[in-house]
Protein backbone atom coordinates (compact mmCIF):
# COMPACT_ATOMS: atom_id res chain seq x y z
CA UNK A 1 0.00 0.00 0.00
CA UNK A 2 0.96 3.63 -1.00
CA UNK A 3 0.00 6.70 0.62
CA UNK A 4 0.17 9.95 -0.97
CA UNK A 5 0.12 13.59 -0.87
CA UNK A 6 -1.53 15.16 -4.07
CA UNK A 7 0.73 18.40 -5.07
CA UNK A 8 -1.40 21.21 -7.09
CA UNK A 9 -0.56 24.49 -7.64
CA UNK A 10 -1.12 27.12 -5.11
CA UNK A 11 -3.57 29.71 -7.14
CA UNK A 12 -1.81 32.73 -5.72
CA UNK A 13 1.22 32.03 -7.67
CA UNK A 14 -0.19 30.67 -10.84
CA UNK A 15 -3.43 31.62 -10.94
CA UNK A 16 -5.49 34.37 -12.72
CA UNK A 17 -6.13 37.87 -10.79
CA UNK A 18 -9.65 36.42 -10.52
CA UNK A 19 -8.62 33.51 -8.13
CA UNK A 20 -6.32 35.67 -6.24
CA UNK A 21 -8.97 38.00 -5.33
CA UNK A 22 -11.17 35.24 -4.27
CA UNK A 23 -8.67 33.47 -2.23
CA UNK A 24 -7.83 36.32 -0.31
CA UNK A 25 -11.87 36.57 0.48
CA UNK A 26 -11.24 33.97 1.74
CA UNK A 27 -8.26 34.13 3.76
CA UNK A 28 -9.97 37.30 4.95
CA UNK A 29 -12.76 35.81 6.30
CA UNK A 30 -11.16 32.85 7.52
CA UNK A 31 -8.88 35.34 10.19
CA UNK A 32 -12.47 37.27 10.84
CA UNK A 33 -14.18 34.31 11.35
CA UNK A 34 -11.28 32.06 13.48
CA UNK A 35 -11.69 29.27 11.34
CA UNK A 36 -9.56 26.57 11.53
CA UNK A 37 -6.39 26.25 9.56
CA UNK A 38 -6.04 24.27 6.61
CA UNK A 39 -4.24 21.15 6.82
CA UNK A 40 -0.24 20.43 6.70
CA UNK A 41 1.00 18.97 3.48
CA UNK A 42 3.50 16.25 4.36
CA UNK A 43 4.29 15.33 0.62
CA UNK A 44 5.72 11.91 0.36
CA UNK A 45 5.04 8.58 -1.09
CA UNK A 46 5.70 5.63 1.68
CA UNK A 47 5.04 2.16 2.59
CA UNK A 48 4.87 0.29 5.49
CA UNK A 49 7.51 -1.82 6.47
CA UNK A 50 8.24 -3.75 9.99
CA UNK A 51 10.05 -0.66 11.73
CA UNK A 52 7.68 1.88 10.67
CA UNK A 53 6.66 3.48 7.38
CA UNK A 54 9.82 3.83 4.60
CA UNK A 55 9.43 6.66 2.74
CA UNK A 56 9.54 5.86 -1.03
CA UNK A 57 10.28 9.73 -2.29
CA UNK A 58 9.68 13.29 -1.35
CA UNK A 59 7.84 16.39 -2.94
CA UNK A 60 9.50 19.46 -3.11
CA UNK A 61 8.52 22.29 -1.15
CA UNK A 62 6.33 19.86 1.01
CA UNK A 63 6.83 19.26 4.89
CA UNK A 64 9.03 16.33 4.88
CA UNK A 65 11.16 18.46 2.26
CA UNK A 66 11.66 21.02 4.61
CA UNK A 67 12.55 18.42 7.14
CA UNK A 68 15.08 17.02 4.55
CA UNK A 69 13.81 13.37 4.80
CA UNK A 70 14.82 11.09 2.11
CA UNK A 71 14.00 8.03 -0.24
CA UNK A 72 14.64 5.49 2.37
CA UNK A 73 14.46 6.94 5.51
CA UNK A 74 12.21 4.85 7.65
CA UNK A 75 9.76 7.23 10.23
CA UNK A 76 9.57 5.66 13.56
CA UNK A 77 7.87 8.70 15.33
CA UNK A 78 6.32 12.05 14.97
CA UNK A 79 6.07 14.19 17.35
CA UNK A 80 6.52 11.74 19.85
CA UNK A 81 3.46 9.85 18.71
CA UNK A 82 4.65 5.85 16.92
CA UNK A 83 4.05 5.44 13.50
CA UNK A 84 4.60 2.14 13.36
CA UNK A 85 1.72 1.10 11.38
CA UNK A 86 -0.15 2.38 8.24
CA UNK A 87 -3.07 3.56 10.18
CA UNK A 88 -0.90 5.27 13.28
CA UNK A 89 0.57 7.49 10.76
CA UNK A 90 -2.58 8.26 8.78
CA UNK A 91 -4.13 9.22 12.38
CA UNK A 92 -0.33 11.39 13.41
CA UNK A 93 -0.13 12.99 10.05
CA UNK A 94 -4.01 13.79 9.17
CA UNK A 95 -3.68 16.09 12.83
CA UNK A 96 -0.99 18.12 11.49
CA UNK A 97 -2.36 21.91 10.67
CA UNK A 98 -0.44 24.69 9.13
CA UNK A 99 2.25 26.23 11.08
CA UNK A 100 1.99 23.10 13.91
CA UNK A 101 5.73 22.33 15.20
CA UNK A 102 7.05 18.72 13.88
CA UNK A 103 10.03 16.10 15.47
CA UNK A 104 10.34 13.39 13.19
CA UNK A 105 12.22 10.84 14.50
CA UNK A 106 13.46 8.05 11.70
CA UNK A 107 16.75 5.83 11.07
CA UNK A 108 18.79 6.23 7.60
CA UNK A 109 21.13 3.68 7.07
CA UNK A 110 20.37 1.82 9.80
CA UNK A 111 21.09 5.17 11.86
CA UNK A 112 18.72 7.25 13.86
CA UNK A 113 18.21 10.66 13.64
CA UNK A 114 15.84 13.42 14.24
CA UNK A 115 14.41 16.49 12.30
CA UNK A 116 12.41 19.35 13.72
CA UNK A 117 10.65 21.93 11.83
CA UNK A 118 6.84 23.51 10.96
CA UNK A 119 4.57 22.13 9.13
CA UNK A 120 4.06 23.35 5.82
CA UNK A 121 0.71 24.19 4.03
CA UNK A 122 -1.60 22.05 2.09
CA UNK A 123 -1.44 23.50 -1.49
CA UNK A 124 -4.86 25.10 -2.70
CA UNK A 125 -6.00 23.22 -5.95
CA UNK A 126 -6.24 25.13 -9.69
CA UNK A 127 -8.36 24.67 -12.49
CA UNK A 128 -7.95 26.34 -15.75
CA UNK A 129 -11.20 26.19 -16.62
CA UNK A 130 -12.47 27.06 -12.99
CA UNK A 131 -12.20 29.28 -9.86
CA UNK A 132 -11.64 26.60 -7.01
CA UNK A 133 -13.34 28.53 -3.84
CA UNK A 134 -12.48 27.14 -0.54
CA UNK A 135 -14.63 27.75 2.35
CA UNK A 136 -15.54 26.70 5.95
CA UNK A 137 -19.25 25.34 6.93
CA UNK A 138 -20.18 25.63 10.63
CA UNK A 139 -20.81 21.58 11.86
CA UNK A 140 -21.90 20.98 14.91
CA UNK A 141 -19.01 21.32 17.65
CA UNK A 142 -16.44 22.57 14.37
CA UNK A 143 -16.11 23.04 10.91
CA UNK A 144 -16.34 21.32 7.36
CA UNK A 145 -14.37 22.24 4.83
CA UNK A 146 -16.12 23.54 1.31
CA UNK A 147 -14.80 23.42 -2.70
CA UNK A 148 -16.50 24.90 -4.82
CA UNK A 149 -15.62 24.92 -8.67
CA UNK A 150 -17.20 28.14 -10.64
CA UNK A 151 -16.99 28.58 -14.30
CA UNK A 152 -14.73 31.90 -14.93
CA UNK A 153 -17.17 33.21 -17.24
CA UNK A 154 -20.77 34.64 -16.08
CA UNK A 155 -22.79 35.12 -13.26
CA UNK A 156 -26.14 34.25 -11.41
CA UNK A 157 -25.27 30.34 -12.01
CA UNK A 158 -26.49 27.20 -12.05
CA UNK A 159 -25.24 25.11 -9.18
CA UNK A 160 -24.87 21.60 -7.79
CA UNK A 161 -24.52 20.14 -4.81
CA UNK A 162 -22.44 16.76 -5.05
CA UNK A 163 -22.84 13.71 -2.77
CA UNK A 164 -20.69 11.40 -3.62
CA UNK A 165 -20.69 7.64 -1.98
CA UNK A 166 -20.13 5.84 1.14
CA UNK A 167 -16.53 6.27 1.63
CA UNK A 168 -14.72 8.30 3.44
CA UNK A 169 -12.15 9.58 0.58
CA UNK A 170 -11.71 14.00 0.68
CA UNK A 171 -13.10 16.16 -2.01
CA UNK A 172 -9.65 17.75 -2.35
CA UNK A 173 -8.89 13.70 -3.89
CA UNK A 174 -12.12 14.62 -6.69
CA UNK A 175 -9.61 16.47 -9.48
CA UNK A 176 -7.87 12.59 -9.87
CA UNK A 177 -10.93 10.59 -10.08
CA UNK A 178 -14.72 10.33 -11.72
CA UNK A 179 -16.03 12.94 -9.79
CA UNK A 180 -13.37 15.28 -11.38
CA UNK A 181 -13.82 14.24 -14.81
CA UNK A 182 -17.76 14.77 -14.01
CA UNK A 183 -17.64 17.94 -12.95
CA UNK A 184 -15.18 19.48 -15.26
CA UNK A 185 -17.97 18.72 -17.93
CA UNK A 186 -20.51 20.71 -15.87
CA UNK A 187 -18.05 23.47 -15.46
CA UNK A 188 -17.54 23.44 -19.15
CA UNK A 189 -21.08 23.82 -19.25
CA UNK A 190 -21.33 27.15 -17.27
CA UNK A 191 -22.71 25.10 -14.00
CA UNK A 192 -20.88 25.98 -10.10
CA UNK A 193 -20.72 22.63 -8.56
CA UNK A 194 -20.63 22.44 -4.50
CA UNK A 195 -18.91 19.48 -2.65
CA UNK A 196 -18.66 19.71 1.34
CA UNK A 197 -16.35 17.13 3.18
CA UNK A 198 -18.32 14.12 5.49
CA UNK A 199 -17.54 14.72 9.01
CA UNK A 200 -13.48 14.60 10.28
CA UNK A 201 -12.58 14.60 6.27
CA UNK A 202 -10.05 16.68 4.67
CA UNK A 203 -9.40 20.06 6.38
CA UNK A 204 -12.11 19.48 8.64
CA UNK A 205 -12.09 20.31 12.20
CA UNK A 206 -13.53 19.52 15.62
CA UNK A 207 -16.12 16.80 14.22
CA UNK A 208 -15.93 13.27 14.82
CA UNK A 209 -14.32 10.38 12.50
CA UNK A 210 -16.06 9.88 9.80
CA UNK A 211 -15.85 5.84 10.34
CA UNK A 212 -17.18 6.63 13.93
CA UNK A 213 -20.19 8.57 12.97
CA UNK A 214 -23.88 7.21 11.53
CA UNK A 215 -26.00 7.98 8.54
CA UNK A 216 -27.65 10.94 10.29
CA UNK A 217 -24.71 12.54 10.64
CA UNK A 218 -23.82 12.51 6.78
CA UNK A 219 -27.13 13.84 6.21
CA UNK A 220 -26.97 16.24 8.17
CA UNK A 221 -23.60 17.59 6.61
CA UNK A 222 -24.81 17.46 3.41
CA UNK A 223 -27.80 19.05 4.12
CA UNK A 224 -25.48 22.59 5.65
CA UNK A 225 -23.62 21.74 2.08
CA UNK A 226 -26.94 22.63 0.38
CA UNK A 227 -27.78 25.66 2.49
CA UNK A 228 -23.97 26.76 1.62
CA UNK A 229 -24.89 26.03 -1.93
CA UNK A 230 -28.22 28.79 -1.23
CA UNK A 231 -26.33 31.51 0.13
CA UNK A 232 -23.52 31.75 -2.37
CA UNK A 233 -23.55 35.28 -4.15
CA UNK A 234 -23.83 34.48 -7.82
CA UNK A 235 -25.92 31.19 -7.20
CA UNK A 236 -29.00 30.99 -9.61
CA UNK A 237 -31.69 30.44 -6.45
CA UNK A 238 -33.77 29.39 -9.01
CA UNK A 239 -31.73 26.74 -10.96
CA UNK A 240 -30.02 24.65 -7.73
CA UNK A 241 -29.57 21.08 -8.08
CA UNK A 242 -28.44 18.23 -6.14
CA UNK A 243 -26.54 14.95 -7.79
CA UNK A 244 -26.26 11.96 -5.65
CA UNK A 245 -23.95 8.79 -6.39
CA UNK A 246 -23.98 5.39 -5.12
CA UNK A 247 -25.07 5.71 -1.43
CA UNK A 248 -25.45 9.45 -2.28
CA UNK A 249 -28.13 8.70 -3.91
CA UNK A 250 -30.08 7.88 -0.82
CA UNK A 251 -29.22 10.80 0.85
CA UNK A 252 -29.76 12.96 -1.94
CA UNK A 253 -33.68 12.54 -1.73
CA UNK A 254 -33.11 13.10 2.49
CA UNK A 255 -31.76 16.75 1.34
CA UNK A 256 -33.98 17.67 -1.32
CA UNK A 257 -37.30 17.21 0.85
CA UNK A 258 -36.34 19.54 3.15
CA UNK A 259 -35.34 22.19 0.63
CA UNK A 260 -36.80 23.09 -2.55
CA UNK A 261 -34.02 22.27 -5.53
CA UNK A 262 -34.77 22.76 -9.17
CA UNK A 263 -33.94 18.97 -9.78
CA UNK A 264 -32.32 16.20 -8.53
CA UNK A 265 -30.17 13.91 -10.10
CA UNK A 266 -29.02 10.14 -9.00
CA UNK A 267 -27.01 7.39 -10.36
CA UNK A 268 -26.05 3.74 -8.84
CA UNK A 269 -28.58 3.95 -6.05
CA UNK A 270 -30.81 1.95 -3.90
CA UNK A 271 -34.60 2.10 -3.17
CA UNK A 272 -35.15 -1.43 -1.24
CA UNK A 273 -34.33 -1.86 2.25
CA UNK A 274 -30.28 -2.39 2.41
CA UNK A 275 -31.18 -5.67 4.12
CA UNK A 276 -33.45 -6.64 1.10
CA UNK A 277 -31.21 -5.12 -1.61
CA UNK A 278 -27.78 -6.91 -0.25
CA UNK A 279 -29.21 -10.18 -0.89
CA UNK A 280 -29.58 -9.71 -4.81
CA UNK A 281 -25.96 -7.92 -4.27
CA UNK A 282 -24.76 -11.40 -3.11
CA UNK A 283 -26.13 -13.32 -5.67
CA UNK A 284 -24.73 -11.48 -8.56
CA UNK A 285 -21.26 -10.74 -7.16
CA UNK A 286 -20.27 -14.25 -5.18
CA UNK A 287 -19.86 -15.66 -8.07
CA UNK A 288 -18.27 -13.18 -10.08
CA UNK A 289 -15.88 -12.28 -7.24
CA UNK A 290 -15.33 -15.61 -5.75
CA UNK A 291 -16.27 -17.74 -8.36
CA UNK A 292 -19.00 -19.58 -6.16
CA UNK A 293 -21.36 -21.32 -8.27
CA UNK A 294 -24.76 -20.36 -8.16
CA UNK A 295 -25.99 -23.26 -6.02
CA UNK A 296 -23.41 -22.68 -3.56
CA UNK A 297 -24.43 -18.74 -3.42
CA UNK A 298 -27.78 -19.76 -2.65
CA UNK A 299 -26.53 -21.43 0.10
CA UNK A 300 -24.20 -18.28 1.61
CA UNK A 301 -27.36 -16.35 0.84
CA UNK A 302 -29.77 -18.59 3.06
CA UNK A 303 -27.26 -18.57 5.56
CA UNK A 304 -26.45 -14.63 5.95
CA UNK A 305 -30.35 -13.79 5.63
CA UNK A 306 -30.93 -15.16 8.92
CA UNK A 307 -28.48 -12.93 9.97
CA UNK A 308 -28.98 -9.68 8.60
CA UNK A 309 -32.77 -10.37 9.88
CA UNK A 310 -31.20 -9.98 13.34
CA UNK A 311 -29.00 -7.24 12.56
CA UNK A 312 -31.42 -4.86 10.32
CA UNK A 313 -34.46 -5.41 11.20
CA UNK A 314 -34.10 -6.63 15.07
CA UNK A 315 -31.40 -4.24 15.71
CA UNK A 316 -28.86 -6.65 17.24
CA UNK A 317 -25.26 -5.14 17.84
CA UNK A 318 -22.28 -7.54 15.97
CA UNK A 319 -21.02 -8.34 19.63
CA UNK A 320 -24.52 -9.94 20.13
CA UNK A 321 -24.51 -11.54 16.75
CA UNK A 322 -21.12 -12.89 17.28
CA UNK A 323 -22.15 -14.73 20.34
CA UNK A 324 -24.03 -16.73 18.15
CA UNK A 325 -21.81 -19.73 17.46
CA UNK A 326 -23.85 -20.40 14.23
CA UNK A 327 -23.59 -17.28 13.19
CA UNK A 328 -19.78 -16.13 14.26
CA UNK A 329 -18.43 -17.56 11.02
CA UNK A 330 -20.28 -15.53 8.64
CA UNK A 331 -20.75 -12.17 11.10
CA UNK A 332 -16.38 -12.30 11.34
CA UNK A 333 -15.91 -13.25 7.78
CA UNK A 334 -19.01 -11.06 5.75
CA UNK A 335 -19.58 -8.44 8.60
CA UNK A 336 -15.89 -7.87 9.50
CA UNK A 337 -16.51 -8.19 13.48
CA UNK A 338 -13.59 -7.97 15.28
CA UNK A 339 -13.86 -7.82 19.33
CA UNK A 340 -13.49 -4.14 19.98
CA UNK A 341 -14.02 -2.71 16.64
CA UNK A 342 -17.28 -1.39 15.84
CA UNK A 343 -16.45 -0.78 11.73
CA UNK A 344 -18.59 -2.42 8.97
CA UNK A 345 -17.78 -1.91 5.58
CA UNK A 346 -15.89 1.11 6.12
CA UNK A 347 -18.23 2.95 8.22
CA UNK A 348 -19.63 2.38 11.61
CA UNK A 349 -22.01 -0.35 11.82
CA UNK A 350 -25.07 1.86 13.18
CA UNK A 351 -24.56 3.69 9.95
CA UNK A 352 -25.77 0.57 8.58
CA UNK A 353 -28.52 -0.17 10.30
CA UNK A 354 -29.76 3.30 9.80
CA UNK A 355 -29.65 2.63 5.71
CA UNK A 356 -31.78 -0.07 6.38
CA UNK A 357 -34.53 1.96 8.30
CA UNK A 358 -34.83 4.81 5.69
CA UNK A 359 -38.32 4.92 3.90
CA UNK A 360 -36.91 5.67 0.93
CA UNK A 361 -40.61 5.64 -0.91
CA UNK A 362 -41.73 8.52 1.16
CA UNK A 363 -38.43 10.21 0.72
CA UNK A 364 -38.62 10.32 -2.82
CA UNK A 365 -42.81 11.41 -2.76
CA UNK A 366 -41.86 14.36 -0.47
CA UNK A 367 -39.39 15.48 -3.24
CA UNK A 368 -41.82 17.79 -5.17
CA UNK A 369 -39.07 18.62 -8.38
CA UNK A 370 -38.10 16.73 -11.61
CA UNK A 371 -35.87 13.59 -10.99
CA UNK A 372 -33.31 12.03 -13.28
CA UNK A 373 -32.30 8.36 -12.39
CA UNK A 374 -29.34 6.90 -14.36
CA UNK A 375 -28.63 3.38 -14.51
CA UNK A 376 -25.56 1.84 -15.56
CA UNK A 377 -25.93 -1.81 -17.64
CA UNK A 378 -22.41 -2.79 -16.49
CA UNK A 379 -22.99 -1.86 -12.83
CA UNK A 380 -22.34 -5.08 -10.82
CA UNK A 381 -22.53 -2.90 -7.22
CA UNK A 382 -25.68 -1.87 -8.07
CA UNK A 383 -27.09 -4.88 -9.68
CA UNK A 384 -30.58 -4.63 -10.43
CA UNK A 385 -33.19 -2.73 -12.23
CA UNK A 386 -35.84 -2.85 -9.48
CA UNK A 387 -33.73 0.11 -8.14
CA UNK A 388 -34.26 2.60 -10.72
CA UNK A 389 -37.57 1.39 -11.82
CA UNK A 390 -39.08 1.55 -7.95
CA UNK A 391 -37.49 5.18 -7.83
CA UNK A 392 -39.01 6.33 -11.18
CA UNK A 393 -42.90 4.77 -10.70
CA UNK A 394 -42.74 6.00 -7.04
CA UNK A 395 -42.22 9.59 -7.95
CA UNK A 396 -43.87 9.53 -10.90
CA UNK A 397 -46.82 8.44 -8.47
CA UNK A 398 -47.42 11.18 -6.41
CA UNK A 399 -45.91 14.03 -9.02
CA UNK A 400 -47.06 12.81 -12.30
CA UNK A 401 -44.51 12.98 -15.43
CA UNK A 402 -41.53 14.10 -12.59
CA UNK A 403 -39.14 11.36 -12.78
CA UNK A 404 -36.43 10.18 -15.63
CA UNK A 405 -35.24 7.21 -15.67
CA UNK A 406 -32.16 6.22 -18.87
CA UNK A 407 -29.90 3.30 -18.60
CA UNK A 408 -26.24 4.01 -19.78
CA UNK A 409 -25.36 0.14 -20.99
CA UNK A 410 -21.85 0.41 -21.12
CA UNK A 411 -21.40 2.22 -17.64
CA UNK A 412 -20.30 1.06 -14.88
CA UNK A 413 -20.48 1.79 -10.84
CA UNK A 414 -17.46 4.03 -11.26
CA UNK A 415 -18.42 5.68 -14.69
CA UNK A 416 -15.98 4.02 -16.60
CA UNK A 417 -16.55 2.00 -19.90
CA UNK A 418 -17.35 -1.32 -19.04
CA UNK A 419 -19.02 -3.72 -21.52
CA UNK A 420 -20.83 -5.80 -19.17
CA UNK A 421 -20.35 -6.80 -15.37
CA UNK A 422 -17.23 -9.11 -15.89
CA UNK A 423 -15.34 -6.48 -17.36
CA UNK A 424 -16.13 -3.65 -15.31
CA UNK A 425 -14.84 -6.22 -12.51
CA UNK A 426 -11.84 -7.38 -14.41
CA UNK A 427 -10.76 -3.84 -14.29
CA UNK A 428 -11.89 -2.83 -10.92
CA UNK A 429 -8.07 -2.27 -9.79
CA UNK A 430 -6.33 -1.25 -12.88
CA UNK A 431 -4.97 2.45 -12.44
CA UNK A 432 -4.99 3.45 -15.58
CA UNK A 433 -8.31 2.02 -17.14
CA UNK A 434 -9.94 3.80 -14.21
CA UNK A 435 -7.84 7.11 -15.53
CA UNK A 436 -8.52 7.32 -18.83
CA UNK A 437 -11.24 5.19 -19.50
CA UNK A 438 -14.57 8.26 -18.14
CA UNK A 439 -17.73 7.11 -19.76
CA UNK A 440 -18.60 10.82 -21.28
CA UNK A 441 -22.04 9.47 -21.77
CA UNK A 442 -23.06 9.72 -18.01
CA UNK A 443 -22.36 13.99 -18.43
CA UNK A 444 -23.71 13.79 -21.48
CA UNK A 445 -27.12 12.14 -20.19
CA UNK A 446 -26.84 14.63 -16.87
CA UNK A 447 -26.36 17.97 -19.73
CA UNK A 448 -29.32 17.19 -21.90
CA UNK A 449 -31.31 16.92 -19.17
CA UNK A 450 -30.24 20.06 -16.96
CA UNK A 451 -31.01 22.12 -20.30
CA UNK A 452 -34.45 21.83 -19.74
CA UNK A 453 -34.11 23.91 -17.16
CA UNK A 454 -31.77 26.63 -19.20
Amino acid sequence: MHTSDNKSTHPAIKAPYGVIFFLLLGLLAQTEAQTPLRKAWLGVLSHPVDAGIQVDSVVNESTFAALSLQKGDIIESINGRQTSTQEAYYEVAGQLRTGDAVKVAYTRNGKAAESSGTAVMRPFESDQDAYVLYDWVKFRNGYLRTMTWRPKTGDHLPCILLIPGYGCGSIENYSASYNGKLIAEWVKNGYAVVAIEKSGVGDSDGCAPCNEVDLRTDIESFDAGYKFMEKLPFADKDRLFIWGHSMGGTIAPEVARRHSPRGVMVFACVFRPWSEFLLEMHRVQKPLMENLTYRQTEDFVRGIQKIYYEFFRLKKTPAQLHEIPEYRPLVESEMGYAEGNDQMWGRHWRFWQQLDSVNLAQSWQEVNCPVLVLHGGADYEQCSLVEPLMIQKTVNEAHPGMATWVTIPDLDHFMMKSADWQEAYAHFRDRQYLKGNFNGRIAEATLSWLSEFL
